[in-house]
């Protein structure tokens, strides 16, 4: 080999090493101080925002994928449910997967541990109702689903060969397993609490997982805090903002600055909150 040959060979191999030096930072976790400022408080809810994001439309991918491999099957044949099944696997999130036609029936629904749920009528569903009539796809809030629990559903239209609309395939998902699985990577380590809200005031993440399930605006728990309260209406109402609030622990007051904006899918809404203590 000529030795013109070396300078080049280590150019090349410097490059790959830059390169995967890259790769390697954008998947750890930010470092932050122990007392988090203002500036650091946002820094990672730009992050949180768009990983959030991502995980949702990963989910929503896999789910646009699903419905076109299904006009090709029964919806409820053997094909069908190992569509569902390999659906189901993509994400810890899933609950599991279903297929429903287009007069509102769930025919199919994968793992084995929820068939029981297959026969049942969803046209009551407000979501249900949304996507027979608009044909397009949809993401729930937390609702009480068929397999009775609460959970969001991610639902995508099926169509034949023939445009005529078949049914759709649907996502049954937990939002704090799969917002947990996003936040965790940015947020551990850090001196912030992070919360995701529906625009309803219910918790859906929260690093205090004692408030997920909440419905903030009803829960006596938040009846003593008027300050807080005020601020989560503000957050529901407002895409975006920062606020400051105090309450007492113990008979010490504290005081707390949040900052938040908005993610979500096909128009439903998360509000991504990151908060710190304030002197």
């Amino acid at each position: 080999m000529s030795s013109q040959s070396y300078p080049w060979i280590i150019a090349v191999v410097a490059v790959l090493v830059a390169v995967v030096a890259g790769f390697t930072a954008l998947n750890q976790p930010i470092v932050l101080p122990a007392s988090g400022t203002n500036e650091d408080a946002r820094e990672l809810l730009v992050r949180l925002q768009s990983d959030i994001a991502v995980a949702l439309e990963a989910v929503d991918g896999r789910l646009s994928h699903a419905a076109s491999d299904l006009r090709g099957t029964g919806l409820n044949d053997t094909a069908a449910r190992g569509i569902l099944l390999n659906l189901s696997d993509v994400d810890p999130a899933i609950v599991d997967c279903t297929v429903t036609d287009a007069g509102g029936t769930l025919l199919a629904a994968e793992p084995a541990a929820y068939h029981g749920v297959e026969g049942a009528d969803l046209r009551d569903q407000p979501n249900v109702r949304h996507v027979l009539a608009s044909k397009r796809p949809i993401m729930s809030e937390v609702i009480t689903v068929a397999e009775g629990i609460p959970a969001a559903v991610m639902s995508t239209p099926i169509f034949t060969g023939e445009d005529r609309f078949a049914g759709f395939v649907s996502v049954v998902f937990r939002p704090e397993v799969l917002i947990g699985n996003a936040v965790g990577p940015a947020a551990n380590g850090t001196p912030f609490q992070v919360m995701v809200v529906q625009t309803d005031g219910r918790v859906l993440y929260d690093t205090d997982t004692t408030q997920v399930g909440r419905m903030t605006f009803d829960d006596p728990h938040y009846a003593d805090y008027p300050d807080l309260l005020d601020v989560a209406r503000r957050t529901a109402a407002e895409r975006y903002g920062t606020a400051t609030y105090g309450f007492e622990i113990d008979g010490e007051a504290v005081r707390k600055e949040i900052t938040w904006t908005t993610t979500g899918l096909h128009g439903t809404e998360w509000r991504v909150a990151v908060i710190r203590a304030v002197e």
